[in-house]
């Protein structure tokens, strides 16, 4: 009987530890075809010509990217609360339902007052990616590498 309950419980454990995870590609992990590690020079081609306030850079659309501090052609961080579409095609304005629809459940889930943000990390967890929600819609994108 201890061995029935011992193999039904660990069973139990790894469907639930399956289910918590999102399957999300590094591949995936990008606004606007930027992506974290990927090159400055590469986003300024996409995006256009930012002006620069540290180790941001603000580009005309909207999108901020934040590069590495000890190598200034590293992306770090790319965010967005107006412009871009990730590869899966969520965009500020898309619904809650769209964004699961598109990656799943996240890998963490947290709701505050006003907000819940949906966090994603790629299957090989360099990266990840958080989208805040506001009354049903993102609001903002989040894309970086993981430290």
């Amino acid at each position: 009987m201890k061995k029935k309950i011992l193999a039904i419980m660990s069973g139990l454990m790894i469907m639930t530890s399956a289910m918590c995870y999102a399957a999300v590609s590094p591949d995936n992990i990008a606004i606007a075809g930027v992506a974290p590690g990927s090159s400055v020079e590469a986003a300024k081609a996409k995006l256009g010509t930012p002006t620069q306030s540290g180790h941001k850079l603000f580009f005309p659309n909207g999108i901020t990217i934040e590069f590495v501090k000890y190598n200034p052609d590293i992306i770090e961080e790319i965010e967005t609360m107006s412009a871009g579409t990730t590869p899966a095609g969520i965009q500020i304005g898309s619904s809650e339902s769209e964004l699961t629809a598109a990656y799943g459940n996240p890998d963490k889930y947290d709701r505050d007052y006003d907000d819940t943000e949906y966090t994603y990390y790629s299957t090989d967890f360099t990266k990840k990616m958080e989208f805040k929600v506001v009354n049903g819609n993102v609001i903002q994108i989040k894309c970086e590498l993981r430290d």
